[in-house]
């Protein structure tokens, strides 16, 4: 190439340069919006900007303008919007308070869940994807008594809530009219809830994972009818008709059941990883399990095979050098079993599980040493 065109080509590159630095917007700080929204615990961040936008009487893709760039605005009810670091300050100085305020708030803004930082305020609001978490509407009669609007959106780690106030049991599907479903005719559901806060205040992080293990042994007898003990489809018949499809009622009638399994296998956990348990505590603790479930009048026998499956999964090496041994002391918390150390206790409970099964998956074949195969939907 000759030296009158390497000039003409580095010309030509000066001003695609200058025409690229001048189509950059410049971002500069925006004013404090005249109406704020109140936080609202665990809410979801496109819930907070929709509730934002509408006491402003302003449209949302306006607000979102103001955030940052990004493509269109959803329905908060369907997915969850992200933010870059820019964007959370600009959200910030929207709403007079400082990012880490809104962090503690809303969990979509944590540290671990904000987009990669660029040079200008950036927002991504994808049409189908709430990343690791589900969206669950609020209990209308608790937005109400905080004069909060009654489609407040929740991040959850479940595909449902419980308003123990209220005994209403809150899910993620997003039709008009179906919210929620009372609870008063089965007051052991409410009392399962409460205890599953206790085990997981009590116990932390391996509370968490132990309940979405037992949650996921819980969903493969649901899956096969022949194991599900009677009790589930007696509180179904007491939730009515208007409750719904199975698929929906599925977690919520084998609650209180989940919650005993959850305990015990806690109880298995805490003494494996102090390094107390052995193999003849391993045959005396399956007896007890079974003895549970004959209680539920469940077919122990076969009933029992998930459950194998589970101490298989938590029969490696107790610990990593990194995790601490959990302390002596009932109630003292419990670190995350192997294999859950490296999942975030942020995560929904189907990524947390150490198991495949889901409520609605079909039944898995047993082979030929009639041992349940563990493939499944992940």
């Amino acid at each position: 190439m000759s030296p009158a065109e390497l000039e003409r080509v580095r010309g030509l590159r000066q001003v695609a340069a200058r025409k690229g630095t001048a189509r950059r917007r410049v971002w500069r700080t925006p004013e404090r919006l005249p109406r704020q929204a109140r936080l609202i615990a665990d809410e979801s961040t496109g819930s907070f900007l929709g509730r934002l936008a509408q006491l402003n009487h302003m449209p949302l893709e306006d607000l979102m303008g103001l955030v940052g760039e990004g493509g269109k605005a959803m329905q908060p009810r369907y997915t969850e919007v992200y933010l870059n670091p820019g964007a959370l300050e600009r959200l910030a100085a929207l709403t007079a308070r400082g990012p880490e305020v809104l962090q503690r708030a809303l969990p979509s803004l944590a540290p671990h869940r904000l987009l990669e930082a660029g040079p200008g305020p950036v927002w991504r609001w994808p049409q189908w994807e709430a990343k690791d978490v589900f969206l669950v509407r609020a209990c209308d009669l608790c937005a109400a008594a905080r004069r909060h609007p009654s489609d407040v959106y929740l991040v959850s780690v479940t595909r449902w809530r419980v308003c123990a106030r209220h005994h209403r049991w809150l899910d993620n599907l997003c039709e008009d009219g179906a919210t929620w479903l009372p609870l008063q005719n089965v007051p052991e559901v409410v009392r399962a809830h409460r205890d599953r806060a206790r085990l997981e205040r009590r116990l932390g992080a391996g509370g968490r994972a132990l309940f979405a293990d037992a949650l996921h042994i819980t969903a493969l007898w649901w899956n096969i009818p022949a194991l599900s003990p009677p009790a589930w489809q007696a509180r179904g018949r007491l939730l009515g008709e208007e409750a719904g499809g199975d698929l929906r009622l599925a977690p919520l009638v084998s609650y209180p059941e989940t919650m005993r399994l959850a305990w015990m296998l806690a109880g298995r956990e805490r003494r494996r990883m102090r390094g107390t348990w052995s193999v003849e505590h391993d045959r005396a603790w399956l007896a007890a399990v079974g003895a549970m479930l004959e209680e539920w009048q469940m077919p122990a026998a076969l009933a029992l095979a998930p459950v194998e499956i589970w101490m298989q999964h938590h029969s490696m090496p107790t610990l990593h050098r990194s995790v601490n041994r959990p302390v002596q002391g009932k109630w003292r918390r419990l670190p995350a079993p192997h294999p859950h150390e490296d999942v975030s206790s942020g995560a929904h409970l189907e990524r947390l599980t150490c198991l495949p099964w889901r409520f609605g998956d079909e039944p898995p074949e047993a082979d030929e040493t009639m041992v349940w195969s563990v493939a499944g939907r992940a």
